[in-house]
């Protein structure tokens, strides 16, 4: 893999023979969808991919900084391959996205290689794990949403990484790149470690859609470290350093093969695992509950997406035409027709499959948020368990406020099954 510096000197030159991210999906069907929540961000007609400041700058991004780049991206003049939609700027180049967002990746990097490393202090070592996290955070949202075939993108993930690598050698937590092998060949996971002595419980990440692993240190180093809990995160199939691997409707199969090598791993209780799905991630967290009960002991939720959106075609018409394309992508389809989507997201529901004919043998906990389209009270009762079944659904209004309150009560429910 390049270094940062070799990448940079490469790709922050306009260049205008990239294809645009809006363009490499072919959509038979065009929607002006919102089956969308809050959650996911803001559905604006005017933009192509979904807009989310609110979790941006929960995640650490200087809230102005970012609305400044949006607008820089708004205001661009520059040739668009679709006039309706502000962000595909043709080329890479200003007013383009993937070009604003990584431009100001660069920003924080130099200000983290500006710092004398000789001898750093403590608040100089905080800074610079600070602005290089800041950096990882920028090339990420520069990579959504995250297409394997979109060669831009994958210049700014590449940077992501090796932004997040070089601030995670300046974390107050010990952090360790695990290899894992599934079928012959192997992912790489990153093992997050709190503050304690002997092996520690380990919460393993199930990404959303439109995340990389490296989106959730801010879970980490705010609710589970403080209680012990050391964090181990893998890309979904398609994505990351799990690109080369095809997601199909055996979505857990990455992460049953690591649960099954987690005996391995000195620094972690392989026999206190819970597993943790966020938004598509609980489709993978929900698999793991049913079958490998023996390796886990409980399942969190965060909106679970089990049944409904794999089957109601109107809800899938009415999705976003980014959300759409981040689905086909995932699926490796590069054209797309709402019933083809049906047929292929119709193997996907965990109903159709058999899996919630019966109940599991692990304690579930799910997390809702009010007026979401896309995960309701109706999805998480689905999920049944003999152990224990809890379901706290959290207001739409004060996001952040709403965020902070249910990840809190995720981890004191860990600490409950544990």
């Amino acid at each position: 893999m390049a270094t940062t510096e070799n990448l940079t000197e490469q790709i922050f030159k306009p260049q205008f023979d990239y294809p645009e991210t809006s363009t490499l999906i072919n959509r038979i069907d065009n929607s002006n969808g919102s089956s969308i929540s809050a959650l996911d961000g803001e559905v604006d007609s005017r933009w192509y991919r979904i807009i989310n400041p609110i979790l941006w700058h929960w995640r650490g991004l200087p809230k102005l900084e970012a609305e400044a780049i949006l607008s820089k991206i708004a205001a661009s003049t520059r040739r668009h391959t679709n006039d309706n939609w502000l962000d595909t700027v043709v080329g890479y180049q200003s007013g383009n996205w993937v070009y604003e967002f990584l431009n100001q990746a660069a920003v924080w990097q130099s200000k983290a290689e500006s710092i004398d490393k000789a001898s750093l202090i403590d608040e100089d070592k905080n800074n610079v794990h600070n602005y290089y996290l800041i950096a990882s955070i920028y090339a990420s949202i520069a990579s959504y949403p995250h297409f394997k075939n979109d060669e831009l993108a994958m210049y700014a993930q590449t940077c992501a990484y090796q932004y997040y690598t070089k601030a995670l050698q300046f974390s107050p937590f010990l952090i360790k790149e695990l290899e894992f092998k599934v079928d012959n060949r192997s992912v790489k996971t990153i093992l997050h470690l709190p503050k304690c002595e002997g092996a520690c419980p380990v919460v393993l990440i199930c990404n959303a859609l439109g995340n990389l692993q490296i989106d959730y240190y801010r879970y980490f180093s705010e609710f589970l470290a403080p209680h012990g809990f050391a964090m181990l995160t893998v890309d979904l199939p398609t994505v990351g350093y799990s690109r080369n691997f095809a997601l199909s409707q055996n979505s857990s199969q990455i992460h049953q093969a690591i649960l099954e090598q987690l005996s391995s791993v000195p620094w972690i209780d392989d026999h206190r695992v819970i597993v943790a799905g966020f938004r598509f991630g609980s489709h993978i967290a929900t698999r793991l509950a049913y079958l490998m009960p023996n390796k886990i002991k409980g399942v969190f939720n965060f909106t679970p997406f089990i049944h409904q959106i794999f089957v109601d075609k109107d809800l899938q018409k009415n999705l976003p035409n980014s959300y759409k394309d981040m689905l086909a992508s995932r699926l490796g389809l590069p054209s797309i027709s709402n019933q083809q989507l049906a047929a292929e997201l119709n193997y996907f529901s965990l109903k159709n499959q058999g899996l919630l004919t019966h109940a599991c043998h692990v304690p579930v906990m799910n997390i809702i948020f009010e007026d979401d389209k896309l995960s309701d009270l109706c999805e998480a009762k689905l999920i049944h368990s003999i152990k224990q079944n809890k379901v706290i659904t959290v207001p739409k209004t004060q996001l952040q406020k709403s965020l902070y309150q249910a990840l809190t009560q995720s981890v004191k429910w860990m600490k409950s099954v544990i």
